[in-house]
């Protein structure tokens, strides 16, 4: 299945890295690794300015666009601004698809979207991920955009169920404003940010990344500007025959770091959920009784 996708011109250069990274030698795996974390914007450097940003040699980064398919650079660095361009593009004013048969055609898409997510879902990025969400002694304030806020705050419903000191980032500028100032090195920033990106979003990464912050980006396959600065990134397929973006990748993923933080601090969680409930069910009895007592008064 890789190697199809190796061979398929339309494969996203991330995809194809992804593909060729067991067969790298270590100079290649961390031209990757540069690559991905100042993708798009190093791959259009010549190969002089891509080799010295990774500190390897030209011949390494020669070496590695080779093993991405390409027959040279001129090809690499043509495929990549192919790949700026599609996703430049704002689906919502593609022609719409043909009558399909939405129970089956477009279910099997949606059933692609998470599985083809989950399948490049890097695992070791994952457990490092869980490393800093477990770390109380940090805050977590996340963010999403004008379309993934519905996620981002799926993901903060399980954050905010497993440990203290989780915030949502405020949507206006001001408060925004107000709320990165106190941010610093034991803080983590988690922001959502697919295409049509939002340059407040990546502003947002760059300032939390100068103030030492560890930044968590869920992107989609053409990745953020934001990856620059980022932490680590999750890319997430995002791409359907319908106009509109399909979030169930991000979700996959937020749902599968839920389940991974849910394991690991299940001693800790458990407690913690027992007394909210406690605590729900108590609120939920003052509620009932109060009109009853203002009656009697």
């Amino acid at each position: 299945m890789k190697a199809d996708r190796m061979a398929n011109p339309q494969t996203l250069i991330a995809d194809r890295i992804s593909a060729a990274m067991s067969s790298m030698t270590k100079s290649e795996k961390r031209t990757a690794r540069v690559l991905l974390a100042k993708y798009p914007a190093l791959g259009l450097e010549s190969v002089t300015a891509f080799a010295e940003q990774a500190e390897v040699s030209a011949p390494t980064v020669l070496r590695f666009i080779t093993k991405l398919g390409f027959a040279g650079y001129p090809d690499f660095r043509r495929a990549l601004r192919e790949e700026i361009d599609e996703s430049r593009k704002f689906p919502l004013t593609r022609p719409r698809p043909e009558t399909q048969d939405a129970r089956t055609d477009f279910g099997n898409e949606l059933l692609q979207v998470v599985r083809s997510t989950l399948s490049e879902l890097d695992a070791e990025v994952v457990e490092l991920v869980i490393e800093l969400f477990a770390d109380e002694r940090r805050s977590i304030n996340v963010l999403g955009g004008d379309l993934t806020t519905t996620v981002a705050r799926h993901l903060l419903y399980h954050l905010r169920k497993m440990r203290r000191s989780v915030f949502e980032l405020p949507a206006t500028i001001q408060e925004r404003a107000d709320r990165i100032i106190d941010l610093g090195k034991k803080d983590i920033v988690v922001l959502f940010d697919i295409r049509r990106y939002q340059s407040d979003v990546v502003a947002t990464a760059q300032i939390a990344a100068q103030r030492g912050c560890a930044i968590v980006l869920f992107t989609d396959q053409w990745m953020s500007q934001a990856s620059e600065v980022a932490t680590h990134v999750f890319r997430a397929n995002v791409e359907t025959s319908s106009p509109w973006d399909s979030l169930l990748g991000l979700n996959a993923i937020v749902e599968t770091i839920a389940l991974a933080l849910d394991r690991r601090l299940w001693s800790v969680v458990r407690p913690r959920l027992e007394a909210v409930e406690r605590y729900r069910l108590n609120l939920l009895n003052e509620e009932q009784e109060s009109p009853s007592t203002d009656k009697d008064r």
